[in-house]
């Protein structure tokens, strides 16, 4: 009963599905005759158009009369082609065969193109007799044509007629050859695709792609025989050929091709080892690693360099030790190039080797591995890297405490602490700041970075206090700079000195109110004139509102006293494009210090503000100040510019 129920279901199913497609077959028929209709009627060139873009979809064999009646209408033979191109059956086919002896021009080179496109075999003949056409264009839209048919017919017709095609056809002919012969050889008929191949490489002046492109199809088309015929062009005194050789080589699998390639490297120039090693290197067959490692010992110069370059492209373990022995090399640029190599190198293998460098190698081995773990990012290696921190050589603890900081992570920071808090020498002790700068650099979590260092503050030596102090800033954040400002009453005048350092370094406007007051209040002149520094570049910084640096500035002045300072306040005061920054400007006209530092200040804020949808109006007073800078710059263009900017505001 199952099965009964199940078998009408099906049944009924499948009757609705034909009676849909029956259905929607109607209304395509429909549709068609309706587009048909417009090609047929006095409609404009987009209507009728835009019919042959919708009869692409659904045209069927009676739509062919009245698209190939369209095929000499130099406006619409396009649009009619589109159409025709996607109908199936014979009668297009018949059709554009027809519109060959009657077309002339574009629409005659268009239809051959759409044969091309529909590749078909019985237009062989008619094109043929196209190919001596005396509009260049035609004969090369028939070879194209002829060489996507493709077959032994179409090759033959081209084949007769290269002899004497003239040049400006030459390479379109060569293009349809080339079509055939990789048709030909898709279809099993090798033989007669290499003989196209072969004449093609024969054929007298070609220009260079017809030569690399036959000599690839030549070489390709012979399978493991095409070898010796690789091998001879690379021998050969010309280079395209040579180069094309080189790049068919990575086309083809196989340890034949990589030993004779191989074989063929000490026999050649250098220009041609070096093209021959980065084919090696790219085909990453591990046969050619022999070859490689005795001229990466033994050649010179850019040959060598190059043969090591390749074997991280080759990647196989065996080249590990040979990279490690050329580590030592006395020439420079070979050691550099194996170190480099070393570095990029993938597996584990090569990290093992790095490993061993550093636990048992001498202190130049041991100082080249630690570069190599940073390079590589050898995580693996930190506990190793903290005991090489309390070396008993100072070259081995400042690389190691280097490379913690450019590894480690957050768990890594106690130990350096530990290692700050009982560093004696300033070497160390420096190295340890680097290291932890790196480190609060790039960890994420501020806070908890921050927490760590200011817990080692108050117990800390004044050496190390300041060290932490300038860590602190690296490290950012609002608990940082609390700890800084705090460090600023500190008695120990070394700590003090790396408090204002700090503040004076920090990288958020948040330090500029204490900056301010460091200039305000401030016990030395060095201490007064950094914090007021401080503040002018803050003063001047983008990032910072406008309005808030006009205030800046304005609190700023009172206390600027040297030249350099008043630059700097200028500076600040240049880049605020309000009133009040250039009434602070002009105020500076009559230093003769900063003169001319204030009238291109003062000319640059009025022609900005000058400038926008809403231009803003200068004081009387402000006039007057631009025409005073006019009369005392030494800059004469300055002074148009000033003159013009105040005429303008009148």
């Amino acid at each position: 009963m199952l099965t009964a129920k199940f078998t009408l279901g099906f049944a009924l199913l499948l009757a609705g599905t034909m009676v849909s497609f029956g259905q929607g077959n109607a209304s395509a028929k429909a549709q068609e005759a309706k587009l048909i209709a417009v090609l047929k009627s006095d409609a404009s060139r987009k209507e009728k158009a835009d019919a042959c873009r919708e009869l692409a979809l659904i045209a069927s064999a009676d739509a062919v009369p009245v698209l190939a009646g369209m095929l000499a209408d130099e406006q619409l033979t396009h649009m009619a082609r589109y159409a025709m191109e996607t109908i199936p059956g014979s009668a297009v086919d018949d059709a554009f065969r027809a519109a060959l002896g009657t077309l002339q021009g574009r629409p005659l080179v268009g239809v051959i193109g759409s044969i091309g496109v529909r590749r078909d075999a019985k237009a062989v003949q008619p094109l043929s007799g196209l190919l001596r056409n005396a509009d260049a264009e035609v004969a090369q839209a028939t070879a194209r044509a002829l060489g996507s048919i493709g077959n032994a017919e179409a090759a033959k017709a081209l084949n007769d007629a290269l002899a004497n095609v003239p040049a400006a056809n030459q390479v379109a002919f060569c293009e349809g050859l080339f079509r055939c012969a990789e048709s030909l050889e898709a279809r099993g008929e090798r033989k007669q695709a290499m003989g196209i191949y072969d004449k093609l490489r024969a054929l007298p002046s070609a220009p260079q792609q017809v030569r690399a492109g036959a000599l690839r199809g030549a070489v390709l088309a012979r399978g493991n025989d095409g070898v010796s015929l690789l091998v001879d062009a690379i021998r050969g005194s010309d280079f395209v050929l040579v180069a094309a050789a080189a790049r068919t080589a990575m086309e083809i699998p196989g340890a034949a091709l990589t030993k004779a390639l191989a074989d063929e490297l000490p026999k050649q120039t250098a220009d041609k080892q070096i093209l021959l090693i980065q084919t090696l290197g790219k085909r990453a067959d591990a046969g050619a690693l022999p070859a490689l490692f005795n001229l990466g010992r033994t050649a010179a110069g850019p040959v060598r360099i190059a043969a090591i370059r390749d074997l991280p492209e080759i990647g196989h373990a065996s080249a590990v030790p040979v990279l490690v022995e050329l580590l030592w090399n006395a020439d420079r640029a070979v050691a550099e190039t194996a170190r480099t190599c070393l570095a990029g190198f993938p597996g584990p293998e090569a990290s093992s080797a790095v490993a061993a460098l550093l636990t048992k190698g001498t202190v130049e081995q041991r100082l080249v591995a630690m570069e190599l773990v940073s390079r590589r990012r050898m995580n693996e290696s930190i506990p190793t890297l903290r005991q090489a921190a309390s070396d008993e050589d100072a070259r081995i603890r400042a690389a190691a405490l280097k490379r913690l900081g450019e590894l480690g992570g957050l768990s890594e920071l106690p130990a350096l602490l530990g290692l700050l808090s009982k560093a004696s020498s300033p070497d160390d002790l420096s190295a340890i700041e680097d290291s932890l700068s790196a480190l609060c650099a790039r960890v994420a979590d501020a806070e908890a970075t921050s927490s760590q260092l200011i817990a080692q503050l108050s117990p800390a030596k004044p050496a190390q206090k300041a060290a932490l102090l300038r860590v602190l800033v690296t490290a950012g954040g609002p608990k940082s700079l609390e700890a800084v400002r705090s460090s600023i009453k500190d008695p120990k005048p070394e700590v003090r000195a790396a408090a204002v350092e700090a503040l004076n370094s920090w990288t958020t406007p948040e330090a500029a109110p204490d900056l301010l007051a460091l200039a305000k209040t401030a016990g030395s002149p060095s201490e007064k004139q950094l914090g007021l520094r401080g503040y002018l570049r803050w003063a001047a910084d983008g990032e910072v509102p406008p309005p808030r640096r006009l205030e800046m500035c304005r609190e700023a002045a009172g206390l600027v006293e040297r030249t350099e300072e008043k630059r700097m306040l200028l500076a600040a005061l240049g880049g605020i494009n309000q009133p009040g920054a250039l009434s602070l400007i002009l105020d500076y006209l009559d230093d003769g210090a900063v003169r001319e530092e204030a009238c291109v200040a003062a000319v640059t804020v009025a022609e900005r503000m000058g400038q926008g949808r809403t231009p803003r109006k200068l004081t009387a007073e402000q006039i007057a100040g631009l025409e005073k800078a006019a009369q005392v710059t030494q800059n004469a263009e300055l002074a148009r510019r000033a003159r013009a900017v105040a005429a303008a505001a009148r």
